[in-house]
């Protein structure tokens, strides 16, 4: 059974969208085999003109532990449906529901399953393109926790150091001079930080959020918190991303 929803319903009108939807079926098969045979993810533009690597195709082709439960074929069917504006919740592998919650040309998120997320984002570097991965795993039980890997335009894996040090944990605090409590208290509390990174759909930034209040001591976090902020902006210079002073 297939699962849509809306996304604009003042845009298009009932009897459109249930002929658009009767086009995405018919030519299904004819899209999947195009879009799975095209040469390379940048295409062939024409001469003179620069190549473009867009979020989704890279969502279409990408070779990820975190999409195994989403064959390219439902993949495909997603983004159609996603273009006749509509969102089409996939069965996945895992016997669970997978859907898009946005795509524009740098930037594409999906919720691979109830508790799982990955952001694809597009970042310029130097005379090319390469393609950054947030995967995410957590809900309102377990710790949020991100995974971020970089590809470049042929989707062959890079070094992610290279792109991105994870933040210390000092940098998602701010403890006024004179306080009682000292950031070596705090590192005490947290050996083991987890970090929900989030890329702007806007920009280049990326944001990472500290997300330890569901497994360390209560009393711990009721400390911990009067000076934790709420998230830390990394700018991308020059190739790679830096905390934001």
């Amino acid at each position: 059974m297939k699962f849509f929803t809306r996304r604009k319903s003042d845009i298009i009108k009932k009897a459109a969208f249930g002929s658009a939807l009767l086009v995405v079926s018919a030519f299904a098969v004819f899209n999947c085999e195009a879009k799975t045979n095209e040469a390379d993810l940048t295409g062939k533009p024409e001469k003179g003109e620069p190549t473009q690597l867009t979020a989704r195709k890279v969502f279409e082709k990408l070779s990820s532990s975190a999409l195994e439960i989403l064959p390219p074929s439902t993949r495909l069917d997603m983004l159609d449906y996603w273009d006749v504006d509509s969102v089409y919740k996939a069965s996945n592998a895992m016997e669970g529901l997978s859907w898009i919650e946005s795509v524009t040309d740098s930037y594409l998120k999906v919720h691979i399953s109830s508790v799982s997320s990955l952001q694809i984002k597009i970042l310029p570097e130097k005379k090319t393109e390469i393609v950054m991965t947030v995967y995410t795993v957590g809900d309102d039980v377990q710790a949020q926790d991100s995974q971020v890997k970089f590809y470049d335009e042929n989707l062959q894996e890079l070094e992610a150091s290279k792109y991105l040090k994870l933040p210390h944990l000092k940098e998602f605090f701010e403890i006024p001079k004179g306080s009682a409590t000292k950031m070596k208290e705090i590192e005490e509390m947290i050996p083991f930080p987890t970090i929900a990174f989030s890329a702007n759909p806007i920009n280049d930034n990326l944001e990472a959020r500290l997300t330890v209040e569901k497994y360390i001591n209560e009393d711990d976090w009721n400390i911990a918190k009067l000076f934790v902020k709420p998230f830390i902006t990394l700018e991308w210079k020059k190739g790679k991303y830096v905390v934001e002073k």
